[in-house]
């Protein structure tokens, strides 16, 4: 099972645009050990990365919010699927099948309750099936410099 090495650190922007309220940057690196500590296969989400957290319909937050204890879990998904989606995918996740399941692993570590994992995880399968375009890509403008870092 995975790690997480660093704690989830963000800064809200209020941006003018129609999402702008939902938009958050990270102040600090999330650092997500695929596998466990040691493994050497970590996932860096670079100081910087903007994100929207776990994209939960608005009509389901009152049962999932979008911060909750799956946060850090989402944001590795959002970075994931934002790499994907501007062909440069991280070693880890050379596909969405590949982020959605690495969105599980660490949603287990983070001890989310089964009825809200089952839900998000099959979310995001959802929209990997339906091939839904991810937004980051609209927010970050250019691939965060360090994808893989080896201990």
């Amino acid at each position: 099972m995975g790690a997480f090495t660093s704690e989830l650190t963000v800064t809200h922007l209020s941006g003018n645009d129609t999402h702008g309220w939902r938009l958050w940057r990270l102040a600090e690196p999330l650092i997500y050990e695929v596998g466990g500590r040691g493994s050497g296969r970590v996932i860096l989400v670079s100081k910087g990365f903007i994100t929207d957290g776990p994209s939960i319909p608005r009509l389901l937050w009152s049962i999932l919010p979008v911060w909750a204890s799956w946060s850090r879990a989402g944001v590795v998904h959002d970075y994931l699927c934002y790499l994907i989606a501007l062909n440069n995918p991280h070693p880890e996740a050379p596909t969405r099948d590949h982020a959605d399941r690495i969105f599980f692993e660490a949603m287990e570590l983070l001890n989310v309750g089964w009825v809200q994992k089952y839900l998000l995880y099959w979310g995001v399968r959802l929209g990997t099936w339906y091939n839904i375009r991810t937004t980051m890509i609209d927010h970050n403008t250019t691939p965060n410099a360090t994808q893989v870092v080896r201990r």
